[in-house]
């Protein structure tokens, strides 16, 4: 019924590595805050931003690790893991780039509605149902589900619209649009566009072995971008969660980088 979960197989090293370094860092976590449920939440981004970049470069798995010490400077100072988000942001890029090689349902598509839905009342937020609406329009490019995803985005649209004009519950977090951290953020958001248009050319699997599809994966890619500047400058993301997200990003775009410059020394 629910297809955009995926399975981990612990025979892979690589997926036993990241889940030690996970509950690593969360004993650490624990030790530095002198909080066990912060030591976890902090393990747990560390896993997050992992499971981030197998999304964004399924191909490149290291890329993923990269990301995952980038993360680590959640250590340093901690305030809170909005974890939730995170998990959210991973299932709708999963209804775009089709990863789990299964038929997206109906199901899916309502079940992350009702998600976004609660994040929006929860945090008195509009930005998330703006973020679903745009996933919706990707996925109804990709041609998966179009009607559910017509109502699904239909509905969104209501709730904003009711919200706007008779309840003035939700609304937009601002922020100062001047200072470093935004300026930082922006360029590195040009940065993976660029990235990603490169990275998207290459050849993907989903979960079943099949040949990935290329512009399901840039959109999905393009999403994610967007959401993380909407998030940024609208819905008032914790700084533990910014560097969860600017994290994969690092990791791609390094590893992207790095890559190219390996290979073109090897060539010469």
């Amino acid at each position: 019924m629910f297809t955009l979960g995926r399975n981990m197989d612990f025979s892979y090293k690589t997926n036993q590595m990241i889940a030690l370094s996970s509950v690593l860092t969360a004993a650490i976590g624990w030790m530095l805050t002198r909080n066990v449920l912060s030591g976890v939440y902090i393990g747990f981004g560390v896993f997050l931003t992992w499971a981030l970049v197998r999304e964004l470069d399924p191909k490149h798995e290291y890329a993923a690790f990269l990301a995952a010490a980038f993360s680590l400077l959640n250590l340093l100072y901690y305030e809170t893991v909005q974890l939730l988000v995170v998990v959210w942001i991973l299932v709708l890029m999963r209804i775009v780039n089709g990863i789990t090689g299964k038929e997206l349902t109906t199901f899916d598509i309502f079940s992350v509605l009702g998600l976004t839905t609660y994040l929006s009342l929860n945090n008195g937020n509009s930005i998330y149902l703006m973020v679903f609406i745009l996933a919706m329009i990707f996925s109804i490019k990709a041609g998966a589900k179009t009607r559910e995803a017509l109502v699904a985005g239909a509905i969104s649209i209501g709730v904003i619209a009711v919200d706007l004009f008779f309840i003035n519950y939700l609304s937009f977090n601002r922020i100062d649009y001047s200072n470093t951290v935004s300026l930082f953020l922006i360029v590195l958001i040009g940065l993976s566009l660029i990235a990603f248009w490169f990275l998207s050319k290459d050849e993907t699997e989903d979960d079943r072995g099949n040949k990935g599809n290329r512009s399901k994966q840039l959109a999905s890619q393009i999403l994610y971008s967007a959401t993380v500047l909407l998030l940024f400058f609208f819905g008032g993301a914790s700084l533990n969660n910014l560097i969860i997200y600017l994290s994969a990003i690092s990791g791609v775009i390094i590893y992207f980088i790095g890559s190219k410059i390996l290979n073109r020394n090897r060539s010469n």
